[in-house]
Parts: C-alpha cells; structure tokens; sequence
C-alpha cells in the first residue's frame, strides 16, 4: 500500500543539487525484509531519506534548473541509492544503520528498482 504526498519534499544535496519528491508522488516508507524489521523498524520513524529514494526508484523525483524551474531527475539505481545514504546521513541516522540499509539497496535494489519502473511507465 502507498501514501501520496500531500505537499513536496524538498532537499538540498552536499553538492548544491536541490531536488524534490513531488506532491502527488508515492511512497510505501522504508521498505524493510521481516526478519530485519527487529534490527530497521521500517515505520515509526521520519524517514524522509525513504520518500525521497521510493521518488527516485519510481522515477518522480525532481531537480531544480533554475530558481523555479523543475525537470524530472531521471536518477539510476545508483543514483537513487546514493541519495538516500546522503539523506540518511543529514538525518541523523547512525553509520551502522546507513551503512546496512545501503549495501542491503546495491545488493539487493536492484529488483524493487526494476518493478518500480516497470510500474511508473505502465501506469
């Protein structure tokens, strides 16, 4: 089940890149595997870092082109997953919780990555 954004999600990266999870984007949270749910609680918490990787995996997530102006960010898997470790990170989520969530994406990601799109472009 997903929830929509209500309002955009708006964050600004160390690299100066600001973008955003759009109003109207999806998310289902930290999407986290039964048996780690005890070690990652994959609800409870702020995890804006999840909103904007489920945006980038679904291929909503923006990026600014000017001070108004807003074009989709088309991020790899990749891209997507850095995103959420840097977002993590200014969360103030702990290196060993980050460093988890992380490796788990680059081994794992792939396949959710794959179905988001799938879904994104057949809608």
């Amino acid at each position: 089940m997903y929830d929509t954004l209500l309002e955009p999600l708006v964050f600004l990266r160390l690299n100066g890149d600001v973008v955003r999870a759009p109003a109207g984007g999806t998310t289902d949270g930290l999407s986290v595997p039964r048996c780690l749910q005890s070690i990652i609680p994959a609800t409870g918490g702020d995890w804006f870092a999840a909103v904007l990787h489920d945006s980038a995996y679904r291929d909503q997530l923006q990026i600014t082109v000017g001070s108004d102006l807003w074009k989709d960010a088309h991020y790899s898997q990749k891209q997507s997953d850095d995103l959420i470790l840097e977002a993590m990170k200014a969360q103030g989520v702990g290196l060993v919780m980050r460093q988890t969530i992380y490796r788990s994406l680059r081994v794992f990601g792939h396949l959710a990555f794959a179905e988001d799109r799938r879904k994104t472009y057949e809608a």
